[in-house]
């Protein structure tokens, strides 16, 4: 059984609280999430997402951030480490890695129950081919690199644009995106993270979401 920390706010730090994830979940208590997006600066500038599984008790089939996850009782930022590697079969160095801040999300899954995240926001750089990911069949339906541009048209203008997926059993499919293919996030989460890539690229430095 999976054990989390309990955060506290308004410093959302460690209480000494430690339950099972499940039960955490149930009484609305704060959890600390990782959240690592893997930037493509070629062919041209991209953001690889996941596709959440069908099986997913939050959001599935959404296409959401690259890799993430709750971070087990005791763990720290770069121990989120561990769910890119489950999840996508990929390796980074702590180094590698552009911290962007902490969010708050608040969203309910698919059995009604509300689940309170502290969300730790990291990029990094990775322009390997998707066929150089292992993805987690549980966890991944598919990963798909959308071009920044088109994300952004696609949460400002409303335009939908068609991308090639490759799915956890190594086939790939064409799949359309629109705002609609995203998790509601009630700050425009992934809006904003398209911005934040786009400056990433560009070599700006203060980042800080």
């Amino acid at each position: 059984m999976e054990h989390v920390d309990i955060l506290t706010p308004p410093t959302f730090e460690k209480s000494g609280v430690i339950k099972p994830k499940d039960q955490a979940i149930a009484d609305g208590d704060w959890i600390g999430t990782f959240n690592l997006w893997i930037i493509q600066s070629e062919p041209e500038p991209a953001i690889v997402y996941q596709q959440r599984s069908p099986n997913s008790t939050w959001a599935p089939n959404k296409l959401d951030v690259t890799a993430g996850g709750h971070y087990q009782a005791g763990e720290t930022i770069f121990d989120g480490l561990r769910e890119v590697k489950e999840e996508l079969g990929k390796t980074y160095d702590k180094d590698q890695l552009i911290y962007l801040g902490r969010k708050l999300h608040v969203s309910p899954d698919i059995h009604g129950l509300t689940r309170h995240n502290v969300v730790d926001i990291l990029f990094v750089t990775d322009n390997s081919s998707l066929e150089s990911y292992n993805l987690e069949k549980e966890e991944v339906f598919a990963i798909v690199s959308c071009p920044i541009k088109k994300l952004i048209q696609a949460h400002t203008k409303k335009r939908s644009f068609e991308a090639l997926a490759l799915k956890h059993d190594g086939k790939k499919i064409n799949i359309t995106i629109s705002d609609d293919s995203f998790p509601y996030n009630w700050d425009n989460y992934h809006f904003k993270i398209a911005l934040l890539a786009e400056r990433y690229l560009k070599g700006e430095k203060n980042l800080l979401y």
